[in-house]
């Protein structure tokens, strides 16, 4: 009688075999899921935080100019900008300056209103620094400083000083005067210490005699006359969103707007 010999099981090397060809198949699927699955988290992430960027950049865009400029929150030791603390572990770091298409080093220097109820402020090209007068008595005088290195603000009826660090070249002031109908003389002193400075002063038919300049003369000082509207500034704004408070870290999403503000 023929024998027949029965083989009912894989050898071990077949297993081995057959395992190695099975992962050589799924690995790559694997990782490609594992790749898919981590692009669609840091798709998910990049969307909530230029979603909560686009907030922040409307909520600016819905103020005044005095009131965007002060939002951002200034660390008074360091002169670093705070990130703000957010919702869902994201963060927001806000940069908002007045802005010049044809110079950085920009100030701004704004004065309207009437005889009692005028108000004045300076803003510098550092972010979230003002200077100001909320209500006008009396005359009034912003004493601007420049050096070769920075700059050093005062105002009269207002005993804090503004200080900061400036890029080389020459700085620009905008002198907006044309919604001042006061009769008080606002008065801009100007030192000048390593570094040049051009001023546009802008103010009306009624009060143009009552807004001097002193210590610059023409070309530098340009007076433009006549003016019955220009309530509004320009800044550029900046909206940095953070998964972390951690110095160092990368923005998840960044935008940036030049906004038209009225300026009170």
């Amino acid at each position: 009688m023929k024998k027949y010999k029965f083989n009912n099981g894989a050898t071990f090397i077949e297993t081995i075999l057959a395992m190695v060809i099975l992962a050589i198949i799924i690995v790559p699927f694997m990782s490609a899921f594992v790749f898919s699955e981590r692009g669609t988290v840091e798709a998910g992430d990049l969307l909530d935080a230029s979603f909560v960027a686009q907030r922040k950049l409307e909520y600016l865009q819905s103020l005044n100019y005095r009131a965007a400029i002060g939002a951002v929150t200034i660390e008074e030791e360091t002169g670093k900008i705070v990130r703000e603390e957010l919702f869902e572990g994201l963060f927001a770091e806000i940069t908002a300056v007045p802005y010049h298409p044809a110079n950085p080093r920009f100030f701004n220097l704004v004065v309207q209103g009437g005889t009692n109820n005028g108000n004045l402020y300076i803003t510098t090209p550092t972010a979230g620094r003002l200077l100001s007068i909320n209500t006008l008595t009396g005359d009034a005088s912003v004493n601007l400083n420049l050096t070769a290195n920075g700059y050093t603000i005062t105002m009269s009826g207002n005993t804090s000083t503004l200080t900061g660090t400036l890029p080389s070249g020459s700085a620009l002031i905008l002198f907006n005067a044309t919604q001042y109908s006061g009769d008080h003389t606002i008065t801009l002193n100007v030192t000048l210490s390593g570094r040049t400075l051009d001023a546009h002063v802008y103010t009306s038919f009624d009060n143009d005699a009552r807004i001097l300049v002193e210590r610059l003369t023409y070309p530098a000082l340009r007076r433009f006359v006549g003016f019955t509207s220009r309530n509004f500034s320009m800044l550029r704004a900046r909206v940095s969103i953070f998964e972390s408070m951690m110095i160092n870290t990368m923005p998840t999403a960044v935008m940036e707007s030049i906004l038209e503000l009225p300026n009170w």
